[in-house]
């Protein structure tokens, strides 16, 4: 899609500038990837049409507590756009009338869940993403292009996608700990994962009411929840521990700080620990994918 977009950009000619900007840019090994294959396909295409490169200016942003200074010192290095399925904050009304969590026992959507749980999730998205999209229509020029990965689901029920599973045996390895004593129930019920993944329909929906774009493509791409999953080959053994420990690896890099902070960061050690047991069992029974 990048190859695309940049090749639709650069039919016949080639502007004088192109801005860059990756709007959740982390600060890991692979920060600057895709902006290397940007530069790649825009040389290839200026050698194409015998022009002359463009300008590029590249601009990272992401957190205030992002180590910026780490994406420098290890060029060439990492881009990531996986950060539109992060709300700006736990979506408002998740609590009754009388100030009763609505969704207890649970992080996240579930099919546990009362309507008005996944009502007050999706409106919380429709309202980040169309801001999102707001803003950014403000920085670009006309005839701009955008390219965006996020976290999604393949059907309309909001509970039914993979990432609603991941979450559920993350509240299962919680609740746990509350039986046994080392977490309190009322904490558990007071925290609520500031994250959606939205299905096509409702992706659409949020760029046409919006208005400051069109969508020219939109691809779905599976990947396993344990990355390092290869059982495509014929040396393939399933390692029910191991990958279990890769998955929860994987969401503790991105959830600690918000567990620590909730529930504090004593436990987090023991909870990652019950969490990859958990889907170690699970992926024993059921095989998972993400989709974005």
């Amino acid at each position: 899609m990048v190859e695309d977009s940049i090749l639709n950009l650069c039919g016949t000619s080639i502007p004088e500038s192109l801005n860059i900007a990756d709007l959740g840019c982390s600060s890991g090994p692979n920060t600057l990837l895709v902006i290397k294959e940007i530069i790649d396909v825009t040389h290839e295409r200026c050698s194409q049409l015998q022009r002359s490169m463009p300008e590029l200016r590249l601009f990272l942003n992401d957190l205030p507590g992002n180590d910026f200074n780490t994406i420098f010192m290890s060029l060439p290095a990492f881009y990531d756009t996986l950060n539109v399925h992060w709300l700006s904050q736990v979506p408002q009304g998740l609590q009754s009338d009388m100030g009763l969590p609505l969704n207890k026992g649970n992080i996240y959507m579930a099919k546990s869940s009362p309507p008005a749980v996944f009502k007050a999730y999706l409106d919380q998205f429709q309202s980040d993403f169309s801001l999102f999209l707001n803003l950014r229509s403000e920085e670009m020029t006309c005839g701009g292009r955008m390219v965006l990965t996020l976290m999604g689901r393949k059907g309309e029920e909001p509970s039914s996608g993979d990432c609603c599973h991941l979450w559920e045996l993350l509240a299962q390895a919680l609740k746990g700990m509350v039986s046994q004593g080392v977490i309190k129930e009322a904490k558990l019920d007071s925290f609520d994962l500031p994250y959606y993944t939205p299905s096509v329909k409702e992706l659409k929906a949020v760029i046409g009411m919006e208005g400051s774009f069109v969508l020219d493509q939109l691809q779905i791409t599976e990947i396993n929840w344990d990355t390092n999953d290869n059982d495509d080959s014929e040396y393939y053994f399933f390692d029910k521990k191991a990958r279990g420990q890769n998955v929860a690896k994987c969401i503790r890099a991105v959830t600690e700080s918000l567990l620590a902070n909730h529930f504090g960061a004593e436990i987090i050690d023991e909870l990652f620990e019950k969490y990859a047991e958990n889907v170690g069992e699970h992926l024993a029974c059921q095989y998972y994918l993400f989709h974005d």
